[in-house]
């Protein structure tokens, strides 16, 4: 390989290396968008110039994929809502609102496989939200409201360090009932998120 070709390869290596950072970064940088224009550009001009042929074939398809590349992950970031972080004291009085007597008639919490809470509440006024815990666990956090509305909280809790040990991503149940202030706790898988999150927490470490 003689010098330009390994001139063009050079830039084509850093054209990649600004769309991986593109991608990792959410807003992206603009400082990454000019970086892997200005070497997408030089990689083209260069193997025009100096290296005709399949240096310039390569350069060309390189250089428009990630250019297409880049163009997709700022459309998709943009068009994509940031799941907000919260205080975990004041979601939890969220969730346990919202499992009070005049709350929706079902309240489910989970917690994705990338880490953030995620509520579904149902009925006449139905209403789906997700956000991160500025601290602590989110694991925890599930437990701590189980523990204080769920029927039979401690079989619950059981069962849900149960499926989460066993590699299951479990998210709870909770529906109301007629004749109690105590809601009827369930423990099942949740749907599309199926990996569970590692949690920096000794008590829902993962083996």
């Amino acid at each position: 390989m003689n010098a330009a070709s390994a001139g063009v390869v050079v830039a084509l290596s850093l054209t990649l290396w600004d769309l991986l950072r593109i991608w990792r970064h959410d807003p992206p940088r603009w400082i990454d968008r000019l970086s892997l224009a200005f070497w997408g550009t030089a990689s083209v001009v260069a193997a025009e110039r100096w290296a005709p042929g399949w240096p310039a074939a390569v350069a060309w398809v390189v250089a428009g994929l990630c250019m297409l590349g880049a163009a997709v992950a700022v459309a998709i970031q943009a068009l994509t809502r940031p799941i907000p972080v919260v205080d975990k004291r004041h979601l939890r009085q969220q969730l346990l609102a919202a499992c009070g007597p005049d709350g929706p008639e079902t309240t489910t919490v989970g917690v994705s496989s990338t880490g953030f809470v995620a509520v579904r509440m149902t009925g006449r006024r139905p209403r789906v939200l997700a956000a991160r815990l500025d601290r602590g666990c989110p694991f925890c956090l599930v437990e701590e409201v189980l523990t204080d509305v769920g029927q039979d909280a401690e079989r619950a809790i059981e069962r849900y360090r149960s499926e989460r040990s066993s590699g299951v991503n479990a998210m709870a149940v909770l529906t109301r009932t007629a004749t109690d202030t105590c809601r009827r706790a369930e423990i099942l898988p949740m749907t599309g998120n199926r990996k569970p999150f590692r949690a920096a927490c000794s008590t829902h470490a993962l083996p």
